[in-house]
C-alpha cells in the first residue's frame, strides 16, 4: 500500500471543505441560542462545542494516521465492545444517565459517553471487514447473517430506547450490500419483506413513538377534521389493550408534544424569509420557543436566521459530503475501502436527511442530530471519525498491476497485434 499527499484536486479536499461551514454553522447559532444579546463574549456552550471540534479532529487525524485497515482488523472487537456498552445501558446500572426517559448516556465524571453514536463506526468497520471477499451474500440466504449482525445492535438500541439511530443501520447496511455485489432482486425482496413487517412493528412500537409517526400525517388539517368527523378510523389504529379513551387520550398528547414541536420547527423556517431575519435576531432565537433547539431542531434556526439560502447552502455541504465520499469509493480498487467509504458515507448522508426531513414536518420527531453542527460531543465525535474514515480511504491506494477492468491502452492495443 501507499500513500498520497493531499492536494487541491485529491478527493479529501472535497471532505474538508464543505465541514468547516457545518462546524460555523453550527457554532453562530449556538452563540445565538444562548448569547441572543451578544454582551458576554462566547458562551460555555460554544466553548464546549469548540473543544469537542478539537477532539473530533483528533480523532479524525488519529484515524487517518492509523488507517481504515489497521482498524478494520480489530473492527470485530470494537463492535463488540460497543455492544457491551449498549448492554450497561439496560436498567438498574451505575453511570447510566437518564434523560426524558431515555438511558442513552455513560456519565463518567465531567464526560458523557453515548455509545450508540459511537457504534455507527465500529459498525461500518465491521460490516466493510466482514463483506470485504465474501462472495456468499450474493445468494438470498447470504443476506441472513449480515442482516442478523445488524439486528443486535439495532435491538439495543431500541431498547434504550432511540428509535431515530436504529432506523439509520438499514439504509447504511443496504448501501454497503449493493456496493459488495449483492443481488438487487434479494435486496428488494428483503425490503418487501421489511414492508411486510410494518404492521406488527407498529403495534410493539412505544405509545409516544406511534405518536410521532402519525404526526406527520395529523398536520395536515383535511385529515385531522376527517378524524374527527369520523373517529373510527382513528380507533382502526389502536393497538390490542389498549381501551379507546385512552387512544383518543394519545391523539391530544400528540397536540401537545410532537405538534407542538412540528408546528413551531415549521413556522421558523418560514419565518426565515428568503434572506432570514440575521444572525442573533429573531423571535425563535431571542426566545426559547422550540424545544430542542440546540440539537434536534438545529436546521430550523439555520433558516430562521440565514433564510433558504442558508438551508440551501447546509444541504448543498451535505450533498458535496456525499458525492465526495461515493466517489472516493469508485476510485479505490480496494474492497474493504470501497466499502468503508460507501458506508460513512451514507450514514452521514442518511443521518442528515432525516434531521432535516423532520424539521421541515416530512417526517416523524425521530431525535437524530444534524451531523456537524448539532450540540454534543458524542455526535459531533462521530460525524468527524466517520469523515476520518473517507479521508484515510481517500489517501491510500493500492499498488496497481494490471489496467482496471474494462479499460485498456488503445495504442499498447495496436502494437500488440503487429506481426
Amino acid at each position: 500500500m501507499i500513500g498520497h499527499r493531499w492536494r487541491p484536486t485529491h478527493p479529501s479536499w472535497a471532505l474538508l471543505v464543505p465541514a468547516a461551514p457545518l462546524c460555523l454553522a453550527g457554532l453562530l447559532t449556538l452563540e445565538a441560542i444562548y448569547d441572543p444579546a451578544g454582551t458576554s463574549g462566547l458562551s460555555r456552550a460554544v466553548w464546549r462545542q469548540l473543544a469537542y471540534l478539537a477532539l473530533g479532529l483528533a480523532c479524525m487525524k488519529g484515524i487517518v494516521l492509523l488507517g481504515y485497515q489497521r482498524l478494520g482488523r480489530h473492527a470485530y472487537a470494537l463492535l463488540a465492545g460497543c455492544v457491551l456498552l449498549l448492554v450497561w445501558l439496560l436498567p438498574d446500572m451505575p453511570l447510566v444517565l437518564e434523560r426524558n426517559g431515555s438511558r442513552r448516556w455513560i456519565g463518567l465524571g465531567p464526560v458523557v459517553i453515548q455509545p450508540s453514536e459511537l457504534t455507527k463506526v465500529a459498525y461500518v468497520l465491521a460490516m466493510a471487514w466482514y463483506l470485504r471477499y465474501r462472495r456468499n451474500y450474493r445468494t438470498l440466504g447470504g443476506l441472513v447473517q449480515p442482516f442478523l449482525i445488524t439486528l443486535v445492535p439495532m435491538a439495543l438500541i431500541k431498547l434504550q430506547p432511540d428509535l431515530g439511530t436504529v432506523l439509520l443501520f438499514l439504509p447504511v447496511l443496504m448501501a454497503m450490500l449493493l456496493a459488495a455485489g449483492a443481488k438487487v432482486r434479494h435486496l428488494l425482496v428483503v425490503i418487501l419483506m421489511g414492508v411486510a413487517c410494518l404492521p406488527l412493528l407498529w403495534f410493539k412500537i412505544a405509545s409516544y413513538q406511534r405518536l410521532r409517526i402519525v404526526g406527520v400525517v395529523l398536520q395536515d388539517p383535511g385529515i385531522r377534521a376527517a378524524l374527527e368527523r369520523r373517529p373510527e378510523l382513528w380507533q382502526s389504529f389502536r393497538p390490542p389493550g389498549v381501551r379507546p379513551a385512552d387512544w383518543i387520550a394519545e391523539l391530544t398528547e400528540w397536540e401537545v408534544r410532537s405538534g407542538f414541536q412540528l408546528t413551531h420547527s415549521k413556522t421558523a423556517i418560514g419565518s426565515g424569509g428568503l434572506l432570514g431575519q440575521g444572525w442573533r435576531r429573531g423571535l425563535f432565537v431571542e426566545y426559547d420557543i422550540l424545544p430542542e433547539r440546540q440539537n434536534d431542531f438545529i436546521f430550523a434556526l439555520v433558516a430562521h436566521q440565514w433564510g433558504t439560502w442558508g438551508a440551501v447552502g447546509v444541504l448543498l455541504c451535505y450533498a458535496l459530503l456525499t458525492v465526495a465520499g461515493f466517489e472516493i469509493a469508485t476510485l479505490t480498487n480496494e474492497p474493504m475501502g470501497r466499502l468503508v467509504a460507501v458506508g460513512a458515507a451514507t450514514m452521514l448522508a442518511v443521518q442528515a436527511l432525516t434531521n432535516v426531513l423532520m424539521t421541515l414536518g416530512l417526517g416523524p420527531v425521530t431525535g437524530v442530530t444534524l451531523p456537524f453542527v448539532s450540540q454534543g460531543g458524542s455526535s459531533l465525535l462521530t460525524s468527524f471519525a466517520l469523515l476520518g474514515l473517507l479521508v484515510s480511504v481517500a489517501r491510500i491506494r493500492p499498488i496497481t498491476l494490471a489496467t482496471p477492468p474494462f479499460e485498456f491502452d488503445e495504442e499498447a492495443e495496436r502494437y500488440q497485434h503487429v506481426p
